[in-house]
C-alpha cells in the first residue's frame, strides 16, 4: 500500500515548509494538496530574497477580448527555464516598470501595483487628476493655477498627441507596498519629471512644476537611495529629503557622452553610477561597463571612478531604463558570487525591412541575456576583457514583433 501524503501531521507539514528557500518549490509544496496547502503560510516570511525571473514580452493590444490569453511567461534565472503563471489581471495593460517584486502596470489614465506571485493588486492615483507640487503652499499654487494646470494635464495632451507607449519611464518603490510607509517614485516621460506618491493618495505629488518656457526636464535616471530620492541630469544631481522638505542641487558633468546611464544603490551607503557604452553610431550597445560613485573632492561633488559594485549583484534590461542591485547575502547568490553585472539586450531578430536604418515597427525582436565579472583593477583601453569575460546565458528567448511589450526583471516575492 502506498503512503497517504496528504494525512501527514499538520505539524510536521508546517516544520517542512519552513524549511523551503525557494519560491518555486514553495509553490509546489502548496499545490500538492489541500492539506498541505493549508499547514503553509500563503505569505512565508522565510524565504531569502530570490534571484530575478525575466518577464518575457506580450501584446498588450490584443487582449482587450473575452477569451484574452492571460498566460504570461518568466525566464527563471536561477534555473534557465521558462515559467507560466496565469495573470488576467495584465490583459489589456502594459507594463512599465517594477520593483520590491511588483509590477506597475498601466491601463489608460489608470495606474496600479500587481503582485505576479499572489496577485495582488493596489491602485494608484489616476493620470487624470491634477497632481500636487511639493513644497508649493496653497496660495502660490492658487497664482499659478491656469497655467499650472494646462502644464500639468498630460493626459489630454497624451491623446491629443496618439500615444501609446508607457507614461511611466522608471518606477521605483521604497519598501515593500504592503508597508504604511511605503512610497512609490516614478520619473514620467512627461512634463511631470519626477513624482511620487502613497498607498491610498488621491493624486501624484510632483517635485517641481514644468518652466514656463516649455523646457523639459531632461532628467536621465532617478533612484531612493538611503532615505533620500536622487535624480540626475547632464549637468547636475537634485536630493530631495521629503522628510525634512529639502532639496540639495550639486553640479556634476556626467562622465562620457556615448553611455547609457543608470543610478544604484552600492555598498557602505554608496551611490554608484553604472555606465554602459555605446557603439560609436549611437544605436547598439558595446559589452563594455564604467562605475562611478558619488564623491565629494575639495573643488566640490563629482562622478569617480571605481572598480566593480563590491559584494552586489546588477540586472540592468535595456530600452526600459531598468536598473537595480542588491547583496548577495542569501545562498542563491553566495553561489554566483559579488561584483556581478547581468543584463539583457533586445535584438533585430527578423529584418523585415531594409531600406531603413534602426528599429523598425515590421522587425520582429528578441532578447538575449550576458553576465559579466567587473573588473576589479583598471583595464587597459585595448585590453580584450570585455570579449573574454562576458559570458552569454541565454541567446535568443523568441521572436517578437515590436508592438509587443518589452521585457523585465522582477524578483519574485509573496508580499
Amino acid at each position: 500500500m502506498e503512503p497517504d501524503w496528504s494525512n501527514l501531521p499538520k505539524d510536521i507539514l508546517e516544520v517542512v515548509s519552513k524549511k523551503i528557500t525557494s519560491i518555486r518549490d514553495y509553490l509546489r509544496f502548496r499545490a500538492v494538496c489541500i492539506p498541505w496547502r493549508s499547514a503553509s503560510s500563503p505569505s512565508p516570511r522565510h524565504l531569502p530574497p530570490q534571484l530575478p525571473w525575466f518577464m518575457l514580452p506580450y501584446n498588450h493590444h490584443l487582449n482587450q477580448a473575452d477569451d484574452a490569453d492571460s498566460s504570461r511567461f518568466f525566464y527563471d534565472f536561477s534555473t534557465s527555464r521558462i515559467r507560466r503563471i496565469e495573470l488576467p489581471e495584465t490583459c489589456g495593460k502594459q507594463y512599465c516598470g517594477s520593483s520590491q517584486g511588483w509590477l506597475a502596470l498601466e491601463s489608460g489614465p489608470e495606474i496600479s501595483l500587481l503582485n505576479p506571485i499572489t496577485r495582488v493588486e493596489m491602485q494608484l492615483p489616476s493620470l487624470e487628476m491634477p497632481p500636487v507640487i511639493w513644497g508649493v503652499s496653497d496660495v502660490e499654487s492658487e497664482e499659478t493655477r491656469s497655467w499650472v494646470r494646462s502644464r500639468l494635464d498630460i493626459w489630454s495632451s497624451r491623446l491629443y498627441r496618439g500615444g501609446t507607449d508607457p507614461v511611466i519611464q522608471r518606477f521605483i518603490l521604497t519598501s515593500k507596498p504592503t508597508d504604511p510607509d511605503c512610497i512609490v517614485m516614478a520619473l514620467f516621460k512627461s512634463n511631470w519629471g519626477l513624482a511620487f506618491c502613497r498607498i491610498g493618495d488621491e493624486s501624484w505629488t510632483i517635485f517641481e512644476a514644468p518652466a514656463q518656457d516649455g523646457t523639459g526636464n531632461q532628467l536621465i535616471d532617478a533612484t531612493y537611495h538611503n532615505g533620500l530620492f536622487y535624480c540626475f541630469s547632464f549637468d547636475e544631481v537634485k536630493v530631495y529629503d521629503l522628510k525634512n522638505s529639502t532639496c540639495e542641487v550639486m553640479k556634476i558633468i556626467i562622465p562620457l557622452e556615448q553611455a547609457d546611464y543608470h543610478l544604484i544603490e552600492g555598498e557602505v551607503e554608496e551611490l554608484l553610477l553604472v555606465a554602459q557604452h555605446r557603439a560609436l553610431h549611437g544605436l547598439s550597445k558595446r559589452d563594455k561597463f564604467s562605475i562611478y560613485k558619488l564623491g565629494i573632492e575639495e573643488d566640490g561633488p563629482d562622478w569617480i571612478e571605481t572598480r566593480g559594485i563590491g559584494e552586489r549583484m546588477c540586472f540592468i534590461c535595456e530600452r526600459i531604463e531598468q536598473c537595480f542591485t542588491f547583496p548577495i547575502d542569501n545562498f542563491q547568490m553566495q553561489v554566483l558570487g559579488g561584483n556581478l553585472l547581468c543584463y539583457a539586450s533586445p535584438l533585430i531578430v527578423e529584418k523585415n525591412r531594409e531600406d531603413y536604418w534602426g528599429w523598425h515597427p515590421e522587425d520582429n525582436f528578441g532578447y538575449d541575456i550576458k553576465m559579466v565579472k567587473l573588473p576589479t583593477v583598471e583595464v587597459p583601453v585595448f585590453s580584450n576583457y570585455w570579449r573574454d569575460y562576458v559570458i552569454e546565458l541565454v541567446k535568443s528567448l523568441g521572436s517578437y514583433p515590436t508592438a509587443y511589450s518589452r521585457g523585465l526583471w522582477i524578483t519574485p516575492s509573496f508580499y
